[in-house]
């Protein structure tokens, strides 16, 4: 095996592990209310408005499920937005999951590459 090809395959491993706490932690965000959004996705409520947020953070290699909820949103008039929520959660165990599948199947498909 020539040294590119030696070379080649640790030189991808190490890029998808360099990717891979961004393919398995997925943050999801609910925002209720009058707000902005730059470019940056960068969050910013309206003069003399307010907005109410549910965030999590999901991390299917450590388990760990991280919400942060305003306490406004625990009030019963909240619980559509509350369920909303855990739809967009349960969406996004399963995007994880198809990411980890898709770094599985490049690192194979590199791996039958080098071989031929």
């Amino acid at each position: 095996m020539s040294e590119e090809k030696s070379s080649g395959l640790p030189a991808f491993i190490k890029r998808v592990q360099d990717g891979v706490v961004n393919l398995t932690t997925l943050e999801i965000k609910t925002i209720v209310g009058d707000f902005d959004v730059n470019a940056k996705d960068d969050i910013t409520p309206r003069a003399n408005t307010d907005f109410k947020v549910m965030s999590s953070r999901i991390n299917l290699i450590a388990g760990d499920v991280t919400a942060y909820i305003s306490n406004d949103m625990l009030e019963d008039s909240h619980e559509w937005v509350r369920n909303f929520h855990a739809h967009k959660e349960e969406k996004g165990h399963e995007i994880i999951n198809a990411n980890i599948q898709t770094i599985i199947s490049l690192i194979e498909l590199y791996k039958r590459s080098q071989k031929e």
